[in-house]
């Protein structure tokens, strides 16, 4: 069996990001966020999604992360491992992979559910995901656009760009290609389910998947479950 992480990016209005020149990424988070809410209420403020999977490291006290202390300063972290995403940070435009110590700068910021898949299908999923890096296949802009179309002309015209997508489309790619147990996954019909979703968010992947799933949420800088089996927050 293999494990892999979905994690989400909590976007956090800023004024700055208004303003300040080189920040209109953050703003672009916020309006995701904010728009997606209204049809995924009671969800955490993701923004952006990226999938997970560990490596290895020579400080690591796991394939995931190593945490030391140096003398009298706090606790220092490092990250492990790669993470696949659609983004349009820094350099890239599309579909990348990229190590996990260059995504988790902030930590704080990030949140994570976890899943143990079979070996099988975690290679069908890497293998599909790796093709999309190579292809070099560019941030869609036009799935951004669906966000904002109205229920009924999306179903009438079906409007996709399938050479193309955003980042939780290329979570959804993963989630249809994982599988825990073969049994389960026919009873899940998950595949089906993800297929249907009209308007793609990394909100309503979150909660699709914690419902299918049954897995907490957990906080990337501490470790410490924020949210339990069913979503809801941890007091």
């Amino acid at each position: 069996m293999k494990r892999i992480r979905f994690v989400f990016y909590l976007a956090k209005f800023e004024w700055r990001n208004v303003f300040k020149k080189g920040r209109k990424i953050r703003l672009f988070d916020d309006g995701i966020s904010l728009w997606t809410g209204l049809f995924n209420w009671f969800t955490p403020g993701y923004s952006h999604w990226s999938g997970w999977i560990a490596g290895k490291g020579k400080l690591a006290d796991s394939s995931w992360r190593g945490v030391w202390v140096s003398g009298d300063k706090r606790s220092e972290q490092t990250f492990y491992g790669t993470c696949y995403t659609s983004t349009m940070r820094g350099d890239d435009n599309g579909t990348v992979s990229r190590p996990a110590s260059e995504v988790f700068t902030h930590p704080e910021r990030w949140e994570y559910i976890e899943f143990e898949v079979t070996d099988e299908s975690f290679e069908t999923a890497k293998a599909w995901a790796d093709k999309r890096v190579a292809g070099k296949h560019k941030y869609s802009m036009r799935d951004i656009r669906r966000f904002f179309m109205p229920l009924w002309m999306l179903k009438k015209f079906k409007w996709d760009d399938p050479l193309r997508e955003i980042c939780s489309e290329h979570g959804e790619g993963w989630a249809t290609r994982l599988q825990v147990e073969p049994i389960e996954w026919k009873a899940w019909g998950i595949r089906k389910m993800l297929n249907e979703i009209q308007i793609r968010s990394p909100r309503r992947l979150w909660r699709d998947l914690v419902k299918r799933h049954k897995v907490p949420t957990y906080s990337l800088a501490t470790g410490l479950r924020v949210r339990d089996e069913s979503g809801k927050k941890v007091k």
